[in-house]
């Protein structure tokens, strides 16, 4: 079986908590309105030879009819979402991978009409959003692996310095299963039944049985320069398996040491 790990636990909560919607949703708003700044300010300065440009040199002309109208609709939909959180809607959960579907949509479109303080302002901005929507999206798709929000995860995908001093304590409620080859029936966060696979939350409209990311071959690469080795995963696979349901112990916390629950690094951090 898995581990269940406490950090695990509260960090998939966070990731979709309706705080984490609300973060989320501002930072995307704010990437969005700074292009809208960006273009309306070239609009106003616009230079007077400007329809002498190629096309694709025109801002206003590409990106405001070609560019903007496909992430507009982005800010709506991420508050739709947050609101839909806040009233534990299941819909709310059809959400995620925004700024990686924005960038698509931005990438072939030549940005060199723009000054290089927004170049600057909108790469900052777009660093913030992506690692809030990647959280969300990863944590509502189940795209985690072993150790990323443990023994791996520190300093890349999470911090040590997100955690309060107390964290909830968390059990099995071997009351709620999903057998392999079942579809949910209850929303929730669940443990698997396979080992190197970790825990991720279920939503009971997934609509078939849930299989887990599973790792089959750690990485042997190590950092040339300290020789601090790799424990992530180089291969995993879609693994079938069952489930048991997660919740929280009412009333009981656990002390996250000062150091953080993986100060080396280690999977036997994990394993013990």
């Amino acid at each position: 079986m898995g581990i269940l790990h406490p950090q695990e636990c509260y960090f998939l909560e966070k990731f979709i908590s309706a705080e984490h919607y609300a973060e989320t949703r501002d930072a995307i708003i704010a990437y969005i309105d700074a292009h809208e700044e960006a273009l309306a300010r070239y609009k106003r300065e616009m230079p007077l030879n400007a329809r002498k440009l190629p096309q694709w040199q025109q801002a206003d002309v590409v990106w405001e009819s070609r560019v903007m109208p496909n992430i507009r609709p982005m800010k709506e939909r991420y508050m739709k979402a947050y609101i839909l959180r806040t009233h534990n809607d299941i819909k709310a959960f059809d959400i995620g991978h925004a700024m990686s579907n924005i960038n698509k949509g931005i990438v072939e479109f030549w940005n060199g009409w723009m000054k290089e303080e927004d170049i600057l302002n909108i790469s900052e901005l777009e660093y913030k959003a992506s690692a809030l929507d990647n959280r969300l999206s990863y944590t509502l798709r189940g795209n985690w692996d072993d150790g990323d929000l443990t023994y791996t995860g520190c300093g890349s995908l999470y911090s040590n310095i997100e955690l309060p001093a107390k964290i909830p304590c968390y059990e099995l409620d071997p009351s709620v299963r999903i057998e392999i080859g079942q579809n949910p029936e209850q929303t929730g966060f669940y443990l698997p039944d396979i080992k190197f696979a970790p825990a991720r939350f279920i939503p009971e409209d997934f609509g078939q049985p849930v299989p887990a990311s599973q790792g089959i071959r750690r990485s042997n690469w190590s950092d040339p320069d300290t020789g601090e080795k790799d424990y992530g995963w180089e291969e995993t696979e879609w693994t079938e398996t069952g489930w048991t349901l997660i919740r929280r112990v009412e009333g009981e916390f656990i002390d996250v040491p000062p150091e953080g629950f993986f100060p080396k690094g280690l999977p036997e951090e994990l394993y013990g």
